[in-house]
């Protein structure tokens, strides 16, 4: 059972970066090791699929929780990007009150001034 040790410890590897990345907001470099991950979960499932020994689902019960760490993490993530949305919407809400209300009028244009002077 080497090459699913190694696999194993690949996958639990990569899921530590993942959680990393989303930490650390790095969306860009998240999908690459995302993908990789599950590729990995793949190859591991495939060459293992034959065992169900007590040492593989300890595995797949390790792999279990650390995907349930990664949906917390995501979870709080998407609700600080939202939060930070709304901010930044009722923010250009508020400039553009200020834009509506520092916008000068000629006077010619006025209607109600006479023009006979």
């Amino acid at each position: 059972m080497t090459e699913g040790s190694g696999g194993f410890e690949g996958i639990m590897g990569l899921g530590q970066e993942e959680m990393g990345l989303v930490a650390a907001r790095d969306t860009e470099r998240l999908s690459g090791v995302l993908l990789a991950r599950e590729s990995a979960i793949q190859r591991f499932l495939a060459s293992d699929a034959a065992r169900r020994d007590e040492e593989f689902l300890d595995k797949l019960a390790r792999i279990s929780a650390m995907n349930g760490q990664l949906q917390r993490e995501v979870r709080a993530l998407h609700q600080s990007l939202k939060e930070e949305l709304l901010k930044l919407r009722s923010e250009n809400r508020r400039m553009g009150g200020y834009r509506n209300g520092a916008l000068i009028t000629p006077l010619s244009s006025r209607r109600i001034m006479s023009r006979r002077g």
